[in-house]
This record gives structure tokens, sequence and C-alpha cells, in this order.
């Protein structure tokens, strides 16, 4: 995880002046001005690192990746992208996803052993498929619950890789996913809860950079994920422990309670 934590102070401040901005209006100048000021304290929460970690011109985001203007990709993108729909000449707009992404993995045929192990005990197999693939993203009560559950979501970080905007060369993104367990397995689905800010590691590098940097920028990310699923476990695991116990209380009232009529005699 991050060589440091992230200044809890820092980073509530960097979200007073958020809030600040947005009244005083986001692109005014008083608001921009907040922006910046919060931008400045997420560099500061988040400490020295290897990689590059550098402020957008345009939305404040922290980034690894700026072109000539100090934007960073994903704003220069919504520049070209507008100036495309603006232009009355310039044909058709291309708005596909030009990521790209890991190959799908192939299907393991598994070894003899494992295969036999399918056919000959199928509950027992299903039962440790079903384990490995809730541990391959859930550390068991750290991040959520002990045993496989079905319905229980948390984040997972993704990375993929796109030309720059600018031609330059390539760029590594990193983001996040909600993921839902069902029926043995984990779902991705099109959302997330994590929103951009709240993820402290730029999100956006060049793949010029040196492998040790990449490596390291994406090893904060994920511990940055994992920091989100821990804090969200831990309340919702509070939330059960609270009504399991109210729940217990409410059973044993109603089982002290049972039979109070027959200490009532009957004339």
């Amino acid at each position: 995880m991050p060589s440091e934590t992230p200044d809890a102070g820092l980073l509530g401040e960097a979200k007073r002046l958020d809030a600040a901005a947005i009244e005083a209006g986001e692109e005014s100048t008083n608001g921009r001005d907040l922006r910046g000021r919060a931008a400045a304290l997420r560099v500061q929460a988040l400490g020295e690192r290897i990689y590059p970690v550098l402020v957008c011109g345009s939305c404040f985001q922290l980034t690894g990746w700026l072109d000539a203007e100090q934007r960073c990709d994903s704003c220069l993108r919504r520049a070209q992208l507008q100036a495309a729909y603006s232009d009355a000449h310039g044909g058709w707009v291309r708005v596909g996803d030009e990521r790209v992404g890991e190959s799908p993995p192939k299907p393991a045929g598994g070894s003899l052993r494992g295969r036999l192990a399918w056919v000959r005990h199928p509950r027992e197999a299903r039962e440790r498929a079903t384990a490995d693939a809730w541990l391959a993203h859930v550390r068991p009560d750290e991040t959520g619950p002990i045993e496989p559950e079905d319905g229980y979501e948390l984040e997972v970080a993704r990375r993929d890789e796109l030309a720059a905007a600018d031609g330059s060369g390539m760029i590594l993104r990193f983001h996040t996913v909600t993921c839902r367990f069902a029926a043995g397995s984990w779902n991705e689905l099109e959302t997330t809860r994590i929103a951009r800010r709240d993820l402290l590691v730029p999100p956006e590098l060049p793949a010029s950079l040196p492998v040790e940097q990449i490596v390291e920028a994406w090893g904060d990310y994920r511990s940055a994920v994992d920091a989100v699923n821990r804090a969200a476990w831990s309340k919702q695991s509070a939330q059960r422990e609270a009504q399991r116990q109210a729940q217990a209380a409410h059973a044993d009232a109603v089982r002290e309670q049972r039979g109070t009529v027959e200490l009532l005699e009957e004339s």
C-alpha cells in the first residue's frame, strides 16, 4: 500500500474547499482558485512518490500526464470532442472506446486430477471453485464477509492503455468498477461507487515511464481501492453486528415474556 497514509485533515480541508467552489461557481475566478487550492492539498496529502503527481489545469484533478496546455488526457479528449461537434464541416464524430483492453483469459482445461475431481465429487469441486472465486477479490473479514455471499459488492481496480489524445505516445489509465458476487462468480457492473477525486493516486500515466514507477503507481492505486473496500466492509460489518444483537435481544425478550399469562389465575 502507499508508503504513507494520506493526511485526513488535509483531505477534509480539500473537500471543504471543493464545496466552497461549488457555492462560488466552479468556473468563476474564485471557484477555480478554491479548486486549485483543494488540488494542492491532495498532492500534499498523497506525499512524495516516485511517479509524477500533477494537477490538471482544467479540471484540477490529480494526474500523471499533461499535454502542452496543462490538460489531463480526459480533459483534452473532452475538448477535442466538443470541437468536433461544433465543427459544421467535421463530418462524423468518432465516440468509440479507444482503450486497448486485456485479452480475455482462455478457458483453462485444468489438470486430469482436477477434471476427475469434478466428475467424482462435483459438489466439493463446485464449493472449492466458489471459494477460489470469492478469494480472488475478497480478503475475508477485511474487505468482505468470511464466506462467499451472493449479492455482495465491492470495488475492483482495472487498468488499460490507449493512445494519448495529442498523439504523443501511449497512456496507462487506471479506473474502478463495481463487482457483484452471484452464483459462484463475480459479475462486473458498468458503474463504480468511487469518484475520481476520492482516490489520490493519479489514474493516468505515460507508458514511457520507467517500469518501477508504473508498478508502484499501480500498487498504490490498488491499495487505495482496498482502503475504500475495507472502510465499506467495516461499516457494513458493524451494522450487521448491531442488527444481530438487536434481533438476539428481541428474541430473548420474547422468550422471557412468553407464558406470562400463566401467572394469572382464572376465577
